[in-house]
């Protein structure tokens, strides 16, 4: 059995399991916002049109300088991209044959990135029972022993953080050991209270952080991310970049959206409510819960089978993301998105009943 690599295709996923596709499920698998832009504010089929006639600016200058303004850095210092995924695969080929760390379990986007331009790979797990979290003696070893180290924070699948203080200290280590360190923060957003090692960008030379521009503004299919780094370090990647990677639609969609703070406030505010009540009422039904400080949390029923309850979700049109091709996971989990409250209570009414 051979399951689909990412969430988000709940058709493949039936086909692979051999189990016919519901006429209703709800996609726990996909952890992008679940409430929707206002549609008000949506683009007029005019405009839709006369952007998808139009080359787009294949260095994208008026949304960098945009996202330059927001996060207070230099437009040079960012390179906009097709996703979060191009920056990945962009800086895995730039690191090409470099000893690379990665912190597991997390997005298998990076060891595949760079497993495909010849990386040597070396990994650091978290478990459940250290909390999810990483000592921090074994991350300043990891840091002196590669070239570059990549981190998920807030994390995915488990949606965990490390503290601020020990961000800091690691990435004080890796200047200066000559280890470049690449943050990806796509579900910062969703952080209620959260830091950003965007604030060190002019403090840290090795410090890259990636962004996706798609997970809180519910807009995956438009693919937008970019990358944040010192300008030396952008001028070197932006080389590896095909021209016009990302489409005028995308751009003005960001554009358009990007600046609707009091959407993202609220949204992140109703999510983080929902967690909140969903994974107490986990915990208290005997499920295990990692302590997710965002749109999704990884869970487990001890001392029952992880495969019955994912398929016994499936018949019953609760699709949630399985974890075998986690390192460290390997199926052990199951990872759910944090939905709407009506979609939330769904959820809750199967797990209790399967729980008892």
């Amino acid at each position: 059995m051979r399951l689909p690599a990412h969430g988000a295709n709940p058709r493949k996923l039936y086909e692979s399991c051999n189990l016919p596709l519901p006429e209703r499920y709800i996609d726990f698998s996909v952890n992008t916002n679940p409430y929707m832009l206002p549609p008000s504010l949506w683009p007029s089929q005019t405009e839709f049109c006369q952007w998808a006639m139009e080359y787009p600016d294949p260095e994208a200058r008026q949304l960098a300088e945009l996202i330059a303004e927001m996060e207070g850095v230099s437009p040079k210092q960012l390179l906009i991209a097709n996703g979060a995924s191009e920056c990945i695969y962009l800086l895995a080929k730039w690191f090409a044959n470099k000893r690379v760390g990665i912190l597991e379990p997390t997005f298998s986007e990076y060891r595949r990135a760079c497993q495909a331009h010849d990386c040597d790979i070396v990994s650091l797990v978290a478990t459940e029972e250290r909390n999810w979290k990483y000592e921090q003696q074994e991350l300043m070893k990891l840091i002196e022993e590669v070239d570059v180290l990549f981190l998920c924070h807030p994390n995915n699948p488990t949606g965990t953080v490390m503290k601020e203080d020990e961000l800091y200290a690691l990435l004080t280590a890796a200047e200066k050991a000559g280890t470049f360190v690449v943050i990806d923060e796509a579900f910062y957003p969703f952080w209620p209270e959260g830091f950003t090692a965007m604030r060190w960008m002019n403090e840290f030379s090795r410090l890259i952080v990636l962004r996706s521009l798609t997970k809180i503004h519910h807009l995956a299919g438009a693919r937008l991310g970019y990358i944040a780094a010192n300008e030396t370090v952008m001028e070197k990647v932006k080389t590896l970049q095909p021209p016009w990677s990302v489409s005028r639609i995308a751009q003005q969609l960001a554009l358009r959206f990007l600046p609707l703070e009091e959407f993202v406030e609220q949204t992140k505010q109703m999510i983080a409510e929902e967690r909140k009540r969903i994974t107490n009422t986990l915990r208290a039904c005997g499920y295990s819960v990692s302590p997710s400080v965002v749109n999704f949390y990884l869970l487990r029923r001890p001392g029952c089978s992880t495969e019955e309850l994912f398929f016994s979700l499936l018949k019953e049109g609760i699709v949630p993301r399985h974890t075998m091709n986690f390192p460290g996971l390997d199926g052990r989990y199951l990872r759910f998105a944090v939905k709407t409250k009506e979609e939330n209570d769904e959820l809750l009414h199967v797990l209790k009943r399967w729980g008892t």
